[in-house]
C-alpha cells in the first residue's frame, strides 16, 4: 500500500510509523485509519520487523477525529450509521490488532494525544511523551462517548473512578500525571522522545521476542479478552451520540470557539 497520510521507516530491525498529515493534525479519519492498520500489518507480517514505534509528525501526536469533516456531513442521513459508526469500529479494530500482535508496539507522543489519539496511544505496549505532551478524553465536549477502545482499557489501567474523571470532565493531563497513574513509561524532553524511544525499541529487538509475543499474548487473555464483544456495544453506543442535537451543537461550537449549549438531546 502507498501511505500518503503516513510514514513507514524501517531501521534496525525497529518500523517507525510516523503520522504525519498536518492539515488536521493527524486527525483519525477513515483514510488515515486504513492507511495505520495497514502499516501495523505489514509491520507485523515482515519477520524482519522485531518492534514498532508508533508517534506523530508536527504539532500533535494525534488531534482525535477530523471534526471539520463531522460538522461538513452531520447533516447527512444516517451519517451516524454511515460515516461515525464505520470509524469508530475501524478505530477499535486498530487497537484490538495492537494489542494481539506479536510484535511490541511502543508510541512516542509529543504535544496533544486527544480523543482517539489518546487511546490509540494507551492502547500500545508502552508509551513514552515529551513533558508538555497532553492527553485528553475530548469527546465530551462534542458529546461523544470514549472511543478507539478508551471505555474499556482506561479503567482497566486506572481504576473506574479516575478513568470517569477523564472521560465525564475531557481535561487535559499532563504527561506527568499520566506517568504517576502509569500509563507512561517515561517522560521526555521534545528532542529526546524519539531518539530515548527508539533505543529502547532496538533493545527490545534485541531480546527474546517470542517470550515478548508470548507475554501479550498472556496479557490479552488476562485482561481483553472482553475487548471485542465491548467494540460492538463501542459502536452502538457512538451512533446514538452522533446522531443527537447535542453532537452537532458541540462540533458547531468547537468550530466556531465558544461554549456549546447543550441540553441533553
Amino acid at each position: 500500500m502507498e501511505f500518503k497520510m503516513l510514514r513507514f521507516v524501517v531501521e534496525d530491525a525497529v518500523a517507525t510509523i510516523t503520522l504525519d498529515y498536518a492539515p488536521t493534525l493527524n486527525a483519525l479519519d477513515m483514510n488515515l485509519a486504513l492507511e495505520l492498520e495497514a502499516a501495523l500489518k505489514q509491520a507485523e507480517e515482515d519477520a524482519g520487523i522485531k518492534v514498532v514505534v508508533l508517534t506523530g509528525a508536527g504539532r500533535a501526536f494525534c488531534g482525535g477525529g477530523d471534526i471539520r469533516f463531522m460538522k461538513a456531513h452531520c447533516e447527512e442521513p444516517d451519517f451516524a450509521d454511515k460515516s461515525m459508526g464505520p470509524l469508530a469500529g475501524k478505530l477499535s479494530e486498530i487497537v484490538l490488532y495492537i494489542k494481539k500482535m506479536t510484535k511490541l508496539v511502543i508510541c512516542a507522543v509529543a504535544g496533544a494525544a486527544a480523543g482517539g489519539g489518546c487511546n490509540l496511544a494507551l492502547g500500545c505496549d508502552f508509551v513514552f511523551a515529551t513533558d508538555n505532551a497532553k492527553f485528553l478524553q475530548a469527546f465530551v465536549g462534542i458529546a461523544l462517548i470514549p472511543d478507539t477502545g478508551g471505555g474499556y482499557m482506561l479503567p482497566r489501567a486506572i481504576g473506574t473512578h479516575r478513568a470517569m474523571d477523564m472521560f465525564v470532565t475531557g481535561r487535559p493531563v499532563s504527561a506527568q500525571e499520566c506517568f504517576e497513574l502509569g500509563l507512561v513509561k517515561e517522560v521526555t524532553t521534545a528532542d529526546e522522545l524519539l531518539p530515548k524511544a527508539t533505543a529502547f525499541a532496538k533493545k527490545l529487538a534485541a531480546g527474546p521476542t517470542l517470550a515478548y509475543a508470548n507475554m501479550k499474548k498472556m496479557m490479552f487473555i488476562s485482561m481483553y479478552q472482553g475487548f471485542e464483544d465491548f467494540a460492538k456495544a463501542e459502536v452502538a453506543l457512538q451512533n446514538e451520540c452522533a446522531a443527537s442535537a447535542d453532537f452537532r451543537e458541540g462540533i458547531t461550537a468547537f468550530l466556531e470557539k465558544r461554549k456549546a449549549k447543550f441540553t441533553g438531546k
